[in-house]
């Protein structure tokens, strides 16, 4: 790849995201049953059944501003994701025998929390180590390891969730636990920017951010995206149990199509962000994406609900590949983890709300095909906003 990220260190960077994929994919689709067995309301399961709930969103963005000015034996980064993932997997082992709810909404908050405290200095990693023309090949990767994680734990629920929900849980915190072990003990870093961090002023921050016309474009295209897609992500399985009516196995289905489809697409878009461009590929991604969501909201079988979700995976490798390595792009290496924390606690902010948003929505509406109509149209919105975005020349595609 490069000298300062090689492939084999490339990929042993992504294997953390495998581990991270795990936790996606276990919170998207199982959780959201795990939660329907308290009798929850949709609104409440769209906003606790995901990875990032708004304290995740605010604690990424202070995350990154203090990873930026930390200075140990280990690393900037690498503190952080010491701290934060084992606290994570051992709250979601604390949800293994069904504590009382609230018990739950506690453990629910910390995992998210500090899985979020560990996640947001991880992505920064990308701008610290891979130049602009190969951040659309390694963020290929990254989504690869994610997507292959996020298949493994579906393909183990899809059989066992019904029977043997406890090895579920604890092969989602194994994965945790050892996919960023090894980036951490195998991905060293580089050497803090000469350039110092200026110290914080409120002031300054709000000035420096307004000035940065491309890069708020650019968070508002992709929170619309989030905020659409945050929407439907937490009911797939709940949609396919009470509209297309399949058993809670059955229903995992929709994802294990989704993601297989994903990852087979992911280092194409990859290659393809490198060489094209990343926002032509996004842009692609996100107006396939809203028009496909926005056809799946009148499907009434599963057959079809499978064939479009295998075009939503496809639609999600071009929408969220070039997607860090874009913000990336649109920043300077010396504030990567503040400003990467800035993206990623905006994505973070947005999704509960979306979810919250999407579960209200059916609520109302009495049935999740509403849900998908909004965020179909949400997603598209976000496509004509980044058509605004003006990409640098480093960017390294024509």
């Amino acid at each position: 790849m490069t000298d300062r990220l090689s492939a084999p260190r490339a990929a042993l960077y992504s294997v953390g995201n495998a581990g991270a994929g795990m936790l996606f994919g276990f919170m998207n689709a199982a959780v959201p049953l795990y939660l329907g067995g308290y009798g929850v309301a949709n609104a409440w399961i769209g906003l606790l059944s995901q990875e990032r709930p708004p304290l995740a969103g605010l604690s990424q963005i202070v995350v990154g501003a203090l990873s930026d000015r930390t200075r140990s034996r280990i690393g900037r980064r690498r503190p952080f994701i010491v701290a934060g993932v084992p606290i994570a997997a051992l709250a979601l082992l604390a949800l293994i025998p069904h504590p009382p709810l609230w018990a739950v909404i506690g453990l629910l908050l910390v995992l998210t929390t500090s899985f979020a405290v560990a996640y947001g200095p991880y992505l920064a990693l990308l701008a610290d180590l891979v130049p602009a023309p190969r951040r659309g090949m390694v963020g290929g990767l990254l989504n690869l390891a994610s997507m292959l994680g996020q298949l493994f734990i579906l393909v183990v629920a899809m059989g066992l969730w019904e029977t043997a929900e406890r090895t579920v849980f604890l092969l989602v915190a194994g994965g945790l636990l050892g996919g960023f072990a090894v980036t951490v003990l195998f991905v060293p870093e580089q050497p803090v920017p000469a350039r110092p961090v200026p110290r914080f002023s409120p002031r300054r921050y709000a000035r420096d951010l307004a000035g940065r016309r491309d890069l708020l474009l650019y968070l508002a295209a992709t929170l619309l995206f989030w905020f659409g897609t945050a929407g439907v992500v937490p009911f797939i399985t709940r949609f396919g149990v009470s509209e297309l009516g399949t058993t809670e196995g059955g229903a995992f289905q929709l994802f294990v199509v989704a993601a297989a489809a994903t990852a087979l697409a992911t280092l194409p878009a990859g290659w393809a962000a490198d060489r094209v461009g990343k926002r032509p590929v996004m842009l692609v991604g996100l107006v396939l994406f809203g028009v496909t969501t926005l056809a799946a909201s009148q499907v009434r079988t599963l057959d079809a609900a499978l064939v479009l979700m295998g075009i939503v995976g496809l639609a999600n490798a071009l929408s969220t590949v070039p997607l860090l390595p874009l913000l990336a792009d649109l920043i300077p290496r010396e504030r990567a983890g503040e400003l990467t924390g800035v993206g990623t606690g905006t994505w973070e902010l947005a999704q509960p709300l979306g979810a919250l948003t999407g579960g209200a929505v059916a609520d109302l509406t009495g049935t999740l095909r509403a849900s998908l109509v909004l965020a179909g149209v949400l997603v598209l919105a976000g496509a004509l906003v980044l058509t605004r975005v003006r990409v640098p020349r480093t960017e390294g595609g024509p």
